[in-house]
């Protein structure tokens, strides 16, 4: 059983007020906990040191909440839970998706609520992009309008197929990071550009 940490709540009144060497010291005494939490499940380091990270971002942003918690350890795991919770979700429905493409199944375009959901989708793509550089966005619009292959993109640039990938690959974790969770449609459009070439 670990022990509880030393002045916890004078500590955690310090988080509130945007003491970031109070925000250490509770991250160190709960890092391994979470960090073993999130492993358990998801059994791959990346992701368990993802959602520890995720989970203190969470817990800083929201520092302004803190003074109403009555049991800080439950409330840093439910949010440790629920994120756990909607990684499985994701992951779940991007084997789905998976499948159907490798089964040439994929989700109907034409209902009228898949359209609305793509015109929303691609105002938010297009805000998104607006956050790549330049040549990421080139890229990207290469890749995603004219199906161009890395080598193509390459050859038409005048630069390596590795480069292409580097910024292929940044433009998606900055996409990633813009677009919601939630939204299959462009989710499916990033896997497709993930997994093609």
């Amino acid at each position: 059983m670990r022990r509880p940490l030393h002045d916890e709540m004078a500590l955690l009144t310090k988080i509130a007020a945007g003491d970031e060497k109070a925000f250490g010291i509770v991250f160190h005494h709960y890092r391994k906990r979470i960090y073993a939490y999130a492993f358990h499940l998801f059994e791959n380091k990346e992701m368990a040191d993802e959602l520890v990270q995720d989970v203190f971002l969470k817990l800083w942003l929201s520092r302004d909440k803190i003074p109403g918690i009555v049991k800080f350890d439950a409330w840093l795991f439910i949010i440790a839970r629920n994120r756990i919770f909607d990684t499985l979700k994701l992951l779940s429905r991007e084997i789905v998706i998976n499948a159907q493409i490798e089964g040439g199944l994929l989700p109907d375009p034409n209902t009228v609520e898949n359209q609305l959901i793509d015109k929303e989708n691609e105002a938010l793509l297009n805000q998104a992009l607006g956050r790549l550089s330049p040549q990421q966005k080139l890229i990207f619009t290469l890749s995603r309008n004219q199906g161009m292959k890395h080598e193509e993109i390459a050859s038409r640039l005048n630069i390596s197929r590795n480069t292409v990938k580097t910024h292929l690959v940044h433009a998606l974790k900055v996409l990633r990071a813009a677009l919601p969770l939630h939204s299959d449609t462009v989710g499916l459009f990033l896997l497709l550009l993930h997994y093609a070439n």
